[in-house]
């Protein structure tokens, strides 16, 4: 192993923590920065960058459970998209360490609901996401895979903390 890959390896723990967040009390957390493009030209985040940030921590939160989007796609499986609530709070700007938490809401047959919320690194709520999401291939319903269902049931949280399974 060279001198790089050894400086490489120390850092992985930063470089899983950026690209699949982790899991805490229930929730999964996905750190990002506010970049230059996400901004206005006054340096305040655009509002539709909130949904992008929102779609990051979802698919974060997916692998992080080992479920990868590419292996979806392979098996012809994907995640829709068919509702978002958004409510903004606070501006973020140009810099800003930001976090998006994910809290499952209810895993129903086919569908997936979550909250997300976009704060600082102080906790400061900047948005709020209601999101659903419905599992389809070849553009058709399907039940929530296997394999995805158990582990969501595995790493979330219990029908205690708010994760309802219908099935």
């Amino acid at each position: 192993m060279t001198n790089r890959s050894r400086e490489l390896a120390r850092h992985q723990e930063v470089v899983d923590a950026i690209g699949k967040g982790w899991f805490q009390d229930g929730s999964h957390f996905y750190p990002l920065l506010a970049q230059f493009e996400d901004t206005d030209a006054g340096g305040i985040v655009y509002h539709a960058n909130y949904v992008n940030y929102a779609e990051r921590g979802r698919t974060a939160m997916l692998r992080c459970l080992g479920v990868e989007m590419n292996d979806l796609v392979e098996r012809d499986e994907a995640i829709v998209i068919t509702s978002i609530n958004v409510q903004f709070k606070k501006p973020s700007l140009m810099g800003d360490a930001l976090l998006v938490e994910t809290t499952p809401q209810q895993l129903g047959a086919s569908r997936l609901q979550l909250r997300q919320v976009v704060m600082g690194t102080a906790g400061d709520i900047r948005a709020t996401l209601d999101v659903e999401g419905a599992f389809v291939s070849q553009n058709k319903p399907i039940r929530v895979p296997a394999d995805v269902r158990e582990r969501l049931h595995e790493h979330m949280p219990s029908r205690s903390t708010g994760l309802q399974d219908q099935q």
